[in-house]
């Protein structure tokens, strides 16, 4: 794991922050090597991406009965076809079949036609990440895990319900996070989105579930997904030599109308030229499966295949495509809105608790948070109006929170939101209503009276110059445009030793967790279950040495240890022994407790930070409402399908820092944002935006949102 690095930027905070974050940037810049080695990797396609259908304007149109759910629907479900035989995203685990998806948005065309719609999402195209139950279309969540596939097929196997009760949905296993979308929004499911085995990877590459698996071998084939921001910007380009490409006030109603009704699976962006998409789609199939290895690694610095991120990759491809206007997903630690800022989406944590883990599969039970990925801030302001649950007293005590009157069936739901405390920062701004609601601005500029931090402890050596610019420039953006008032924080009041600790206590704390919570998978109760004699040929000279421990076991030992050591993937047995190895006796109390105090210590500093604490000894002049951040430090990495480990990467914990901002968020279970912002005519690795990270104390998503929404909108 690399060693962070602040960059000097401490002693300048006393100064204003327009000062540290200049210092910031000239430091950033004294790296010659590392600017000549990006401006190397430039690629001058047109930054302008296609244009992005919103929830907005697809719930207008839906009201207005110009559109309806199902051609809406149908032409979500063409882009989702063309990105995975086309484009070849491998952003699904599971796409519907269309019959399956038509039927639900004939469903809403009925209530919406009725005048008794559900929600602002009723008849919208949604997808969820396949680590969630979505009762009769993806009962038993298989994770991207092959231990959990063929667990999920025996599962099957010896169920006492019949077809017609699972077709009907009755007594099927769903999460609450499921039904509030499908059931209580009425939101239409259009495909199970492809993820990291278990959540764990930050590229996407450890997806250990294929759908032509035919053997033990080629299930330890991981199937990657990659990132369509190359291609989109190579549709930018082709619709504007066609003179398609329109402007802001350009795209109307009439535009969309027309691109979803005459939308076709093999061209549902409407590119005009045959020869041109032909030679579009002949590109990605040399980049991808082509024969002549030798040629395709010389040009590796061309490569356009690019990590989505993780471990919600297919979360943040099939958004950024456009083949569903909201994606759920999970966050443990940035698997939200690292995919985001890679994907130039908004990736949307909120406060831990906020949302039912039940039906979720679980990998950290004390970070997992359910979130989602969207196209714009204004569309995650309004998933978050539709989604946020509505508290109400279940017990005289008030520990429990229900959605629409059910009993939330998660315990740890009601952690951190009980009684009044949600936006608790309303008494110091107009905060508590939703951004939807402009009334509610009356200043002139949206942010007035908002303070928003600019923490030094958060600005390492590793900041690439471009971001530092980045950051630099949205925090100007929210002063100027937004009449935000910036703060510095020093490292006095948020101490950067405990943020540089924060990764190596993350995944001591999370590998501890995962181990306990895998565990149950060993193919008795759970997961798959080898058969090593009808498997013989399928296990080479190097399984069988790997395997030559086993014959010192019992036999009930040796099934258990086949079974998990083929059905976990590699990154899922290395933090599952990570996680063994800090729970065991001579090194808990050095491990374990170690870092849940480190955790603890930066959750109470983190907090101590903003306007709401309770803390009265901090000086009301250094309390901020939010604090504004770089979302990741690192560019999306080139992929590489012909090699074994699919990433231009040696060492596989090298991976982790990519999470180096995200984590401290996540260990004090705080709301966060990922919010992209322009970087004007340049084009890094494909990607023409930088993920601004936008957080703020627990119960405080209606005021983030506020602030994501001017900072995208600048």
């Amino acid at each position: 794991m690399r060693n962070l690095r602040l960059n000097g930027m401490t002693s300048y905070c006393e100064s204003s922050p327009s000062v540290a974050l200049s210092r910031s940037l000239t430091i950033a810049e004294t790296s010659t090597d590392y600017s000549k080695s990006w401006q190397r990797r430039q690629r001058h396609y047109s930054t302008q991406l296609p244009p992005r259908l919103t929830i907005a304007r697809a719930s207008r149109l839906l009201r207005a009965s110009k559109l309806t759910s199902k051609q809406l629907c149908q032409h979500s479900y063409n882009l989702a076809i063309f990105g995975e035989n086309s484009l070849r995203l491998n952003a699904y685990a599971k796409l519907l079949s269309l019959d399956e998806i038509l039927a639900q948005a004939q469903t809403s065309d009925e209530r919406i036609q009725n005048g008794d719609p559900k929600s602002d999402l009723d008849g919208i195209p949604v997808t969820i990440k396949a680590n969630i139950a979505v009762g009769k279309y993806w009962e038993m969540p298989n994770a991207c895990s092959a231990i959990l596939v063929q667990g999920a097929q025996k599962s099957y196997d010896t169920s006492d319900r019949n077809e017609e009760e699972r077709a009907s949905g009755d007594n099927v296993y769903e999460s609450d996070i499921a039904k509030r979308l499908l059931r209580d929004c009425g939101a239409v499911v259009i495909g199970i989105t492809n993820m990291d085995e278990f959540g764990m990877g930050s590229l996407g590459i450890n997806n250990a579930f294929r759908q032509d698996t035919v053997n033990l071998r080629q299930q330890k084939l991981y199937s990657h997904t990659y990132n369509p921001m190359p291609w989109l910007h190579r549709i930018a380009v082709l619709r504007n030599s066609q003179q398609q490409l329109l402007t802001g006030s350009e795209v109307n109603d009439d535009f969309w109308l027309e691109q979803i009704i005459n939308s076709t699976p093999t061209n549902p962006h409407r590119i005009l030229d045959e020869k041109s998409l032909s030679d579009l789609l002949d590109e990605v199939q040399y980049w991808i499966c082509g024969d002549n290895y030798e040629q395709k690694s010389s040009r590796k610095d061309d490569s356009p295949l690019l990590s989505p991120g993780g471990s919600s990759s297919g979360a943040a491809a099939a958004a950024s495509h456009g083949s569903c206007l909201l994606s759920i997903g999970t966050d443990t630690g940035g698997s939200l809105r690292l995919p985001a800022a890679w994907t130039s989406t908004v990736g949307f944590k909120p406060t831990y608790g906020t949302w039912s883990r039940y039906g979720v599969v679980s990998y950290a039970s004390s970070l997992d948070t359910v979130g989602f990925i969207t196209g714009t801030s204004e569309c995650a302001a309004i998933a978050w109006s539709c989604l946020r649950s509505e508290r109400k007293a279940a017990s005289p005590d008030g520990d429990y929170s229900c959605w629409d009157g059910q009993l939330c069936r998660d315990p740890t739901a009601t952690l951190y939101h009980k009684g009044n405390k949600i936006s608790n920062n309303d008494a110091h701004h107009q905060s508590d209503t939703s951004m939807l609601d402009q009334s509610s601005v009356r200043t002139p500029k949206p942010l007035t009276n908002v303070r928003i931090g600019i923490p030094a402890a958060f600005s390492l050596e590793e900041i690439p110059p471009l971001i530092a610019s980045a950051w630099s420039e949205s925090a100007r953006s929210l002063q100027n445009v937004g009449g935000a008032t910036l703060v510095a924080i020093s490292d006095s009041n948020l101490s950067s030793e405990w943020i540089k600790m924060a990764i190596a206590s993350y995944y001591v704390l999370a590998c501890a967790e995962a181990s306990s919570n895998l565990s149950r998978y060993d193919g008795l109760r759970y997961g798959m279950d080898v058969d090593l004699h009808e498997h013989a040929n399928d296990i080479d000279a190097e399984d069988n040495a790997a395997l030559h421990p086993l014959v010192d076991m019992t036999t009930l030992e040796r099934q258990i240890s086949a079974n998990r050591a083929y059905g976990f993937g590699e990154e899922t047995q290395r933090r599952i022994l990570a996680g063994t190895s800090v729970l065991s006796s001579d090194r808990f109390h050095t491990h374990y407790e170690a870092a849940a105090f480190v955790r603890a210590k930066i959750s109470r500093s983190l907090e101590s930070v903003f306007r709401s604490s309770l803390d009265d000894g901090q000086n009301e002049d250094d309390e901020v409402d939010i604090m504004l951040v770089p979302t990741a430090l690192t560019f999306p990495p080139k992929l590489n399908p012909m090699r074994g480990d699919g990433v231009e990467m040696g060492d596989p914990t090298a991976a982790f820092a990519n999470d180096v901002m995200t984590i401290p968020v996540s260990l004090g279970g705080f709301p966060s944002v990922s919010v992209p912002v322009n970087i004007g005519n340049l084009d890094i690795n494909g990607c023409s935006a930088i993920g601004m990270q936008i957080f703020a104390s627990r119960g405080s998503e209606d005021l983030m949102l506020r602030v994501a929404n001017a900072l995208h909108s600048t």
